[in-house]
């Protein structure tokens, strides 16, 4: 099972949830995965969803909000692997018109009824019922990616007006939604694993939450262990490299006679180097009786090569 399905099914097991937040959640459902037919009869109602359990849950709110008499069915879908698609129905001259309305599908006025594409701002004056209508929305059209492989949570918008209007609504709550078109679709989506965290807390889907921080906490000190042993790395081959060019002027010094004119603290600092190739400067410094601190062996250290440069340059070589 997939990380967004395990989420989507941790939804639908929710329960004690209020009046107003079961028509906000079923308003998210209607808007993200319901079609709409008119016949002689009127308007008839169906949602379609790959899920399972999100068919059941739109089943029983249809039931529970609007004592509708939903009726469940399945048919195949011959593209995408032959997926099965869960369909739930509300035949036309049962109530479709009033639940529409009351969902803020449907808008009466002085030009007859047109249907809305934004978000029903006025059902979800209470913030439990904004988080509501998240979750429904998320539940008809969402997906949320493996956080094991990257961080990304979108939800697909019938048409670009309702994609722009959830964006919005999205970033009212403090959340940085993007809109992008793809293959025909609009796509409101997150990107950042913080936001991402945020939205799953709002909607109520905590066991994702935790799971998706558990991999977030992993990776971060997975990603800390590294800069460490990169940092590590990269001190060592400095340290080496360091090494091997004082290792070389000290033998362009004994090469070219000048080791006999160095002053006492600078000859032992060049045996000690010969002889300790690989060590650091606090390293070579405890070698030293009485010992010598880091920044004085360094200093010995860049007088010996140029010392070396000078000497090399008196005997004509490059």
């Amino acid at each position: 099972m997939s990380f967004s399905s395990a989420a989507k099914q941790e939804l639908c097991r929710l329960e004690g949830y209020k009046s107003c937040c079961a028509l906000a959640e079923l308003a998210g459902l209607l808007h993200g995965c319901a079609s709409l037919h008119l016949s002689r009869e009127g308007w008839g109602l169906t949602l379609g969803t790959e899920s399972p359990a999100v068919a059941r849950r739109a089943n029983r709110l249809l039931k529970e909000v609007f004592s509708a008499r939903p009726q469940l069915s399945t048919m195949q879908r011959r593209s995408f692997g032959h997926t099965k698609v869960y369909r739930v129905s509300v035949r036309p001259g049962e109530g479709v018109r009033d639940i529409l309305v009351a969902a803020g599908l449907l808008k009466q006025d002085e030009g007859g009824l047109r249907l809305l594409h934004a978000v029903p701002t006025g059902l979800l004056r209470r913030q439990c019922c904004k988080y509501a209508y998240l979750r429904g929305a998320f539940l008809a059209s969402g997906y949320l990616n493996d956080p094991g492989k990257g961080y990304h949570l979108e939800i697909s918008g019938p048409d670009a007006g309702y994609a722009q209007s959830l964006s919005r609504f999205l970033n009212r709550l403090g959340l940085r939604a993007r809109v992008v078109e793809r293959k025909e679709q609009q796509v409101v989506y997150l990107k950042d694993s913080e936001q991402i965290v945020t939205f799953l807390g709002m909607i109520g889907a905590h066991t994702a939450l935790l799971k998706m921080e558990s991999v977030r906490v992993e990776k971060d000190m997975r990603n800390r262990v590294n800069r460490i042993v990169n940092c590590e790395q990269a001190n060592i081959e400095k340290t080496l490299s360091a090494s091997q060019r004082q290792v070389e002027a000290i033998r362009t010094l004994e090469r070219l006679g000048g080791l006999k004119r160095l002053t006492p603290a600078l000859l032992k600092t060049a045996e000690l180097r010969l002889e300790y190739p690989d060590a650091t400067l606090q390293e070579l410094g405890e070698y030293f009786s009485p010992p010598a601190g880091k920044s004085a062996v360094n200093h010995r250290l860049r007088k010996l090569e140029e010392l070396a440069l000078a000497w090399k340059e008196s005997a004509g070589e490059e």
